[in-house]
């Protein structure tokens, strides 16, 4: 049972972390495309992008890649899990 909490508390505050690192390219890039520039999602692929500098027709675009997204979430969640495994393994017993 202390093993599971070890892990818990390990993995729920790695994948915050992860998860963070995830949303703070938008929230720092937010509303940009409507000043010249591309609001952007995902850590470490971008996943969700918006937005240009150059004319409206050939960068006015919404970009969102599932396989980027899913890419993102599997490596937040694999850090996740390996630091709540490296906790169960490492703790006091």
């Amino acid at each position: 049972m202390q093993a599971k909490a070890r892990f818990l508390t390990a993995f729920l505050p790695a994948a915050g972390i992860a998860s963070l690192a995830n949303a703070l390219p938008y929230l720092l890039t937010r509303h940009a495309y409507q000043r010249d520039g591309q609001e952007v999602a995902g850590f470490p692929l971008a996943f969700h992008r918006i937005g240009g500098d150059c004319s409206p027709s050939a960068c006015d675009n919404y970009d969102f890649h599932l396989a980027y997204f899913t890419a993102d979430l599997s490596l937040a969640l694999i850090f996740a899990a390996a630091a709540g495994l490296l906790a169960a393994r490492t703790g006091k017993r």
